[in-house]
């Protein structure tokens, strides 16, 4: 029999700004034994501000921070539900609004999340030539100023110069066809252009390029432009070292990073989570990064009709990530690094997993054996025992996958749309993509597999899509030059194929131009059934409709 817990006897009403940080903190601690609770909350708006001490944390494909507040934190829960009852949580000075940490069974549902401050801009474009464009900012929503040649914007917590901006179409409010990424230099950022801003007025900035540098051919007036000027520090929602997760009808709105991020857990349901702007505030961006982000998870995770808009990077991701080696101890202790300064102190393994040896160029293991124990050395690296004696290690850079901690993937009736970038990346055991909507400026599928940037592990063994619709896709080639892309950075070619079979049926590709897959590196690629549909959305590219190298059979029926 479960406990009911409701938040106004502990003092925790809608419509109050003061103390629901703490009211919530004393309410976690006085539960005890934190199993068998259904925490319900009335409907209403909710304001949380940091009254809790600060949790360090290594949060993967994140910046490292100070410590990030924590609206409200579930460590040790069990068979714990949280019912929102339809409430609206809105975050202030860039808190992490909820954390999950070694927890099993837990149900959250019907909520969303919002920031009273996005850390992100945006302004509207007024006048814009070759080297010259004029964009309206509003100073109420958005606080900014010029100082020494920066562009600031700035927060209740911040103060940063923009570093990077996305021109938004007016009428789609999706990446604007013909632009891409418009890097400007900082005393951070070493590439980019070199403006010179000058405020015209209070709501009005100019920016000036001199020399061969110039804006995009594809900027218009009217356009919106967002403004990327804070570090990405937190998600929405933060599960590690948990199981059995079912997150249902939540809406996120905002976050300074992720919307949904899981490392290390084991069976997670995302149905009816829906990340996109709240209309209201009318900002064309919702979170600052991916909306679903999956890290060394395991088990089953499916998305049941889940909606993924305006994010600033892709929809889905699932990965695990190569740890570098840098030692080799003994026969039976490696020393290891991370790949990626974003990956620097997340857990590779627990005790018990597989891990594989390789070649950082090839990705083909030539060792194989079992975690006894990892843990942190006195260098900042991660120091691993195993139980199986290691080989004498071979010359040029090697790396270690763990094996154990791949999921297998079912996504269902999603919607993907109107984000910077990707779809879907899906680099995992095995994967099923059905009855989904992919309107991406990017590719809607891409497949990599690299351990030359970011790291992110590992190969799949079978990918479906069935029954999906891809739309316009891959309009801006920067971010996939097809609408489905499998480009693992690895030697591939004779009987080597990174990637496995890959089965594409009862698709409709709605197309601008002839391009629809660019494959490299797998094994088996099937299509059956599909249909495509010309339009005339935007110019076609030059391209070709199966652009596939380096791989085994490959059928069209």
């Amino acid at each position: 029999m479960k406990r009911e817990v409701n938040a106004a006897d502990w003092g925790i009403f809608p419509g109050c700004h003061e103390g629901t940080t703490k009211k919530f903190r004393e309410l976690m601690e006085g539960l005890g034994d934190k199993t068998g609770i259904v925490l319900k909350m009335e409907p209403g708006e909710y304001h949380f501000y940091p009254e809790s001490p600060l949790q360090k944390m290594n949060i993967s494909n994140h910046d490292s921070c100070n410590g990030l507040a924590v609206a409200l934190f579930m460590e040790r829960a069990n068979d714990f539900t949280i019912d929102g009852g339809g409430s609206s949580w809105i975050l202030h000075k860039g808190m992490l609004p909820l954390y999950i940490k070694d927890s099993s069974g837990l149900f959250l549902k019907n909520f969303s999340v919002d920031y009273a401050r996005p850390v992100y801009s945006q302004g509207e474009i007024l006048e814009v030539s070759r080297q010259k464009m004029i964009i309206r900012i509003n100073p109420e929503k958005y606080p900014w100023y010029v100082e020494n040649n920066r562009l600031i914007f700035s927060g209740d917590d911040f103060a940063y110069a923009v570093h990077l901006c996305l021109e938004m179409d007016a009428g789609t409010h999706a990446p604007a066809y013909g632009t891409e990424d418009l890097y400007f230099c900082t005393e951070t950022q070493r590439v980019g252009r070199h403006p010179i801003f000058t405020a015209i007025s209070d709501d009005m900035v100019q920016i000036d390029l001199k020399g061969e540098e110039h804006f995009f051919a594809g900027s218009r007036s009217g356009n919106l432009m967002v403004f990327r000027h804070h570090p990405r520090t937190s998600p929405a929602v933060y599960a590690v070292d948990s199981k059995n997760i079912i997150c249902e009808n939540i809406q996120i709105h905002h976050a300074p990073g992720m919307g949904f991020l899981a490392e290390r857990c084991e069976n997670i349901c995302l149905r009816k989570v829906e990340v996109f702007p709240h209309r209201e505030t009318g900002r064309c961006f919702s979170v600052a990064a991916d909306a679903a982000h999956f890290v060394n998870c395991s088990g089953r995770i499916h998305l049941q009709g889940c909606r993924f808009e305006n994010q600033m990077d892709d929809g889905l991701n699932v990965h695990g990530f190569y740890a570098v080696v840098s030692k080799r101890e003994d026969e039976y202790r490696l020393q290891l690094d991370w790949g990626h300064a974003m990956q620097r102190g997340v857990g590779l393994a627990n005790a018990g997993d597989e891990l594989a040896l390789m070649r950082a160029n090839e990705l083909i293991p030539f060792w194989k054996g079992r975690v006894r124990k990892i843990w942190t050395g006195e260098l900042g690296k991660m120091e691993m025992e195993v139980d199986n004696s290691l080989p004498a290690l071979p010359e040029g850079r090697l790396v270690v996958e763990n094996l154990t901690q791949s999921p297998e993937v079912l996504v269902e009736k999603c919607i993907f749309r109107g984000n910077r970038a990707r779809g879907a990346l899906l680099t995992c055991k095995k994967a099923m993509v059905d009855h989904c909507l992919f309107e991406t400026s990017g590719a809607a599928i891409y497949l990599e597999g690299e351990a030359e940037y970011w790291y992110e592990s590992g190969a799949f063994q079978e990918l479906t899509f069935k029954n999906n619709r891809f739309v316009n896709c891959s309009y801006i080639t920067e971010w996939g030059s097809a609408p489905i892309v499998a480009c693992p950075k690895v030697k591939c070619g004779g009987n080597r194929f990174f990637h496995g079979h890959i089965l594409l049926e009862g698709n409709e590709f709605s197309c601008f131009d002839k391009r629809l897959l660019k494959i490299r590196g797998v094994e088996e690629i099937c299509m059956k059934n599909n249909c495509c549909i010309f339009t005339d959305t935007y110019p076609p590219k030059e391209g070709k409709r199966y652009d596939i190298t380096d791989c085994g059979s490959f059928r069209a029926e």
